[in-house]
């Protein structure tokens, strides 16, 4: 378990009772995460699987003009996306109403049909089932990580957050070995097995989450939001493996029931239009919704579609040539992404942070565009990719070199840290539909990008990496003034950190031991404390006397 790795790293997991990391805890981290596969297989292996002669023979891509080329490659990536966003809006109400587990359920059912479409030989069939499976991957974007958000111990809830993140690039590695692999095939320029080798994959995640889920616990959050208080301490407890009356448990439990009767108090009922009027009339809600989104289209304007969906592409406009050359450097790509991934989710996230490694990993990413861009704009030859280059040039393997340097700044900074702040900063009752919302910008976002990205690389070719270039930098000095730091503070405790203007969160970015648990709990034990206390002075005077 991710979150097993940080207890030997983090302060505060050492001095968490040792029961709360158990069995039951770590069967619930890789059932929702399977999730992050169903992201993870697309966005590796659909950039590779449209090079292969096999799929262009399939889907009519062969005797196609470049802008006809174009623009049939970017619709067809560009449809899971599209439904990434509807999925994503989607997801909120069924959440809300059927739970966080059954969604989860659902929304991979739904995966599931719209992948298996996807390996029926037809354009628009295809097209159909990509938009339906990206439902699937844009609900299961918002109701993962908010769910092992809920249910995680708050000393290791990033690291558990983030095992999502973990998943989709470890199967976003495996799809760019799988499609390198395929494309050694010999022979296949006319076998749908080549290419319904390498998309098919995909349906293994999300047999395996379906058939686990139904054994996971309800979030006990989403319980006593609903009012069944009794049923979520109950499963606070089964998570925990800790007794009602334990100390811990009461903490987590109060702090919990706390925010629910605030929320209650401020606000009655659930509906989406109750819920709307508070995330934008409520200062705090406000501010947490503005950072969010903020953090989401920054983590898009990264470039990072460009290069997952277009990487074997944008290797050979750097100067490496040959289809299976640009797909093992794209391999390699996979690698570094993971073991990045690895240290950020079992190490960074719950020792150092979020804020210091984002600030950080988007200042590399920066850096690396930026050079990536002056290079093809400077390169003898110009920037086109049809340029012939007897191998590799000096400056395209520093570009390699620098693309991967990008990876590495990516994958423990804007990979991982919007969805974990996203899914630990809003209260229970309004956390759905701004997740929601977060995720509908990130997929619609995703969508653009995407479907314009060939005709970028062609049109504008060294332009488009300057562009992410600044817009990375622009969101380095925003994260820098407007993201505090999250590590250990529990969930309901933010209430208390967004009172203050978000310009001003660099000021109190890192929380002292008293701000990591919500206020007014902490008013009532000290209140309860001194009551005890008096007591027992009381006691030793009678004695006394």
């Amino acid at each position: 378990m991710a979150g097993c790795t940080s207890i030997w790293v983090s302060k505060d997991a050492k001095t968490d009772p040792k029961q709360i990391f158990n069995g039951r805890l770590f069967f619930l981290l890789i059932t929702v995460a399977w999730a992050g596969c169903f992201y993870g297989f697309d966005s590796g292996n659909i950039g590779g699987i449209l090079t292969l002669p096999s799929f262009e023979n399939a889907f009519g891509l062969t005797g196609l003009s470049q802008v006809e080329l174009d623009e049939r490659s970017g619709t067809i990536a560009a449809m899971l996306t599209a439904g990434g966003s509807a999925g994503a809006l989607c997801a909120a109400p069924t959440s809300d109403y059927l739970g966080r587990k059954w969604s989860v359920f659902l929304w991979g059912i739904v995966f599931l049909v719209g992948a298996s479409m996807q390996m029926i030989a037809n354009y628009d069939v295809l097209l159909a089932g990509r938009f339906l499976g990206g439902m699937g991957v844009g609900a299961s974007s918002m109701l993962s990580p908010q769910f092992l958000a809920e249910n995680s111990p708050k000393s290791v809830r990033g690291s558990m957050t983030a095992t999502y993140n973990l998943m989709i690039v470890t199967s976003l590695a495996l799809a760019f070995w799988t499609n390198y692999g395929v494309s050694l095939w010999k022979g296949h320029e006319h076998d749908n097995k080549q290419w319904r080798t390498s998309m098919g994959i995909q349906l293994i995640p999300g047999a395996l989450m379906c058939l686990m889920i139904p054994f996971v616990p309800e979030t006990p959050r989403y319980l006593i939001n609903q009012g069944k208080t009794e049923k979520g301490l109950k499963n606070l407890t089964k998570l925990r493996k800790l007794p009602a009356h334990h100390p811990y448990v009461q903490t987590e439990y109060s702090e919990i029931e706390a925010q629910t009767k605030f929320e209650q108090e401020a606000r009655s009922g659930h509906s989406y239009l109750v819920i709307i009027r508070d995330v934008f009339t409520n200062k705090s809600n406000f501010q947490r919704f503005f950072l969010a989104v903020m953090l989401f289209l920054f983590h898009k304007f990264t470039g990072t579609d460009s290069l997952n969906y277009y990487a074997p592409s944008i290797f050979e406009l750097i100067g490496v040539k040959g289809g299976s050359n640009t797909l093992l450097t794209t391999g390699v790509y996979g690698i570094v992404k993971v073991v990045t991934t690895i240290l950020y989710v079992g190490y960074l996230v719950d020792r150092i942070g979020r804020r210091l490694p984002l600030l950080v990993g988007a200042s590399i990413q920066a850096t690396a565009m930026l050079y990536l861009a002056l290079y093809i704009r400077f390169a003898p030859g110009g920037n086109s990719s049809t340029d012939t280059v007897e191998g590799t040039p000096a400056g395209g393997i520093v570009g390699i070199v620098m693309i991967y340097l990008y990876d590495f700044g990516w994958s423990f900074g804007h990979s991982v840290a919007c969805y974990v702040v996203a899914a630990e900063i809003f209260p229970t009752r309004i956390r759905s539909f701004c997740m929601s919302f977060c995720f509908f910008a990130n997929w619609i976002v995703d969508y653009g990008i995407t479907k314009a990205t060939p005709v970028m690389l062609t049109e504008m070719g060294w332009g488009t990496f300057l562009l992410y270039a600044i817009l990375t930098y622009a969101g380095v000095v925003f994260i820098f003034f407007c993201l505090p730091e999250m590590k250990g503070r529990s969930i309901e405790s933010m209430d208390d950190l967004f009172q203050r203007p978000l310009w001003t969160m660099w000021k109190h970015a890192y929380p002292t031991e008293e701000e990591k648990v919500r206020r007014d709990v902490q008013e009532t034990k000290l209140g309860r404390s001194d009551s005890i206390a008096d007591k027992d002075a009381a006691v030793v005077y009678v004695d006394k006397v």
